[in-house]
């Protein structure tokens, strides 16, 4: 197989890359992670919502899965909350 167009070698190893392309791909996954957070707050909140309701009894097994099901709610929404602190160069929230 032949190859349409040849592209001379880069004098530069492919593992360095410069300060300004790494910012650029960082920036991209920064802000690429608002959606999937964004979902997994709400995700967390239904959850939450869901096993209040359902939950009939308090014995040592449902007290851990509230307590589960409610800590990850709120360590999601600190993380909303830091994700948009940094978005507009704040310092994070405090837990």
């Amino acid at each position: 197989m032949s190859n349409v167009v040849e592209f001379p070698p880069s004098n530069r190893p492919e593992h360095q890359w410069t300060e300004s392309e790494v910012d650029k791909i960082h920036a991209e996954a920064f802000r690429d992670l608002e959606g999937s957070i964004s979902d997994c707050v709400w995700m967390a909140v239904i959850a939450l919502e869901m096993v209040e309701r359902a939950m009939e009894g308090r014995d040592d097994k449902q007290e851990k899965a509230m307590f589960a099901v409610c800590e990850a709610a709120i360590k999601l929404k600190h993380l909303k909350a830091n994700y948009y602190a940094a978005w507009h160069g704040e310092p994070p929230a405090k837990a």
